[in-house]
């Protein structure tokens, strides 16, 4: 095999390997998340995988870094295709709303994991929080276009407020159906708070 050749195999492992947790944290959490639980979702070695990661800290810390990388694309695409301001924001309500389904079974991906995290992993936290940074940031971007900067901070966070409660309590009591009708509530007050101006 060449030296590309095993870079590759080494990527592609790698990246199984982030897959697998990056499930598995979101479904049972991280506090709960082995190496045996890794190895078991992607049929390879408990040794394989310490080989590429050599704690759980570091299998944490790609997983973020994967959801970091995966909002930076996401919201990339969004600044390219989307129109009026309603619009662009308008993805972001969307984008709750398609994923309903895995809200109320398991919560928020990131929500929960700031969640537990915030409890005795602030180190770990911090960069998870980066996340949510990434969604206020080009949310509040979108508003001053139309707002000033303290009322586009606001109403960013009140936007990110209104989705974290909806995943929270669909979570409880797990029906989608809630998701479903306070995406619908958070695209009437968007409507009210761009007032044809955006």
């Amino acid at each position: 095999m060449t030296a590309s050749a095993k870079n590759s195999t080494a990527k592609d492992t790698r990246l199984t390997i982030v897959d697998a947790a990056r499930s598995h944290i979101y479904q049972h959490g991280y506090a709960t998340t082995s190496y045996a639980n890794v190895a078991q979702e992607t049929d390879l070695a408990k040794g394989n995988i310490q080989h590429y990661f050599k704690s759980k800290s570091q299998l944490l810390e790609a997983v973020i870094e994967q959801y970091l990388q995966g909002v930076k694309d996401q919201l990339a695409n969004w600044s390219l295709d989307c129109g009026t301001a309603y619009d662009c924001i308008e993805r972001f309500v969307s984008m709750v709303e398609d994923n309903a389904e895995n809200l109320s079974l398991y919560g928020c991906p990131v929500g929960t994991l700031n969640s537990e995290l915030g409890k005795d992993n602030r180190q770990e936290q911090a960069l998870a929080k980066q996340v949510f940074d990434l969604y206020l940031r080009w949310l509040e971007a979108r508003f001053r276009s139309f707002l000033s900067r303290e009322e586009a901070e606001l109403n960013a966070e009140h936007l990110m407020i209104m989705a974290q409660g909806a995943s929270v309590i669909a979570h409880t009591y797990e029906n989608p159906e809630v998701v479903h009708r306070q995406t619908k509530l958070m695209r009437q007050w968007l409507l009210e708070v761009c007032g044809g101006r955006a």
